[in-house]
């Protein structure tokens, strides 16, 4: 691990702090736990329930780059808070899909708004990146959709305007095969390919040196004015369980290739890796909230 493990320690701990805030205000609220048999025909009771909606709390807990383009890792946690009807609950999800409002669902195509939060990115985290200037937290808005051509496949592109630390527009486009297993009393595995496209204001931000960084880093990294276009090719899966009494939980793991003008900066040169991962865990519990 570099330097900055204990920040990136620090900013994991903040946003867990807020996650299990959210979770334990819902537990004196919510008393029943969601525990609907899915893929099975259900009696009139559990039909009524599932039109009920429900809270789903938990987390993901990873080893990802301590920032973009870097060959260090750190601990982070991003927490689950989702709501949404029970009936809902059996749908696929993927631990990258970032946090978003259904306004249109047919139940094979949905589309709706889509938010991200981008940490900040301090030069004292790691040695490649003194003499840099810092990031700020950057906010990410805009809109995605989803299609389910067959019932084991999930195209989903995610399209969203950042401001903040940058401002500029970053892609997101994945497709997942969904394959449910009745191993283990039921499993879900997924896996598919992953593309990443950004402006220039994003590669910029993250990956460009300006005439005075040049100067001041210790590194000798030389100015570096970089555009936009492909940002990242990978591919990810992810093994999910349901666990029952409203317990689920995953595995899951994914590696981005760099490519284009982030893969060419002299930080992710001298002092970086193109090659990035994650993998992690996850469990999340769900609780009815009462109404329909």
């Amino acid at each position: 691990m570099a330097s900055g493990y204990g920040s990136g320690i620090m900013r994991s701990l903040r946003v867990a702090s807020v996650g299990f805030l959210l979770g334990a205000l819902a537990l004196p609220t919510f008393a029943e736990a969601a525990d609907i048999p899915l893929g099975e025909p259900v009696s009139p009771a559990v039909a009524a329930a599932s039109r009920e909606w429900t809270l789903t709390v938990g987390g993901y807990a990873m080893a990802q780059p301590e920032f973009f383009g870097s060959d260090d890792y750190e601990f982070a946690f991003k927490p689950i808070i989702s709501i949404s009807r029970a009936d809902r609950l059996s749908r696929f999800t993927s631990f990258n899909d970032n946090a978003s409002i259904a306004l249109f669902d047919t139940g094979i195509f949905e589309a709706g708004i889509v938010g991200k939060l981008d940490w900040e990115r301090d030069s004292s985290d790691s040695r490649a990146l003194k003499g840099l200037d810092d990031v700020d937290f950057a906010f990410e808005v805009g809109g995605y959709a989803q299609w389910y051509p067959v019932d084991w496949l999930r195209l989903r592109g995610e399209l969203r305007y950042g401001f903040g630390g940058f401002e500029g527009v970053v892609a997101d486009l994945a497709a997942d095969a969904i394959y449910r297993s009745d191993w283990w009393g039921g499993v879900t595995f997924s896996a598919g390919p992953r593309l990443t496209l950004t402006s220039s204001g994003f590669v910029d931000a993250y990956f460009g040196i300006s005439d005075e960084e040049a100067f001041t880093s210790p590194n000798f990294y030389p100015p570096y004015d970089p555009g936009g276009g492909i940002y990242s090719v990978g591919v990810g899966g992810q093994i999910f369980k349901d666990f029952g009494n409203g317990f689920r939980g995953s595995v899951f793991g994914e590696y981005r290739y760099l490519t284009g003008d982030a893969a060419d900066s002299p930080i992710v040169i001298q002092n970086g890796d193109r090659n990035q991962f994650q993998t992690g865990v996850s469990l999340s519990y769900t609780f009815f909230l009462g109404f329909e």
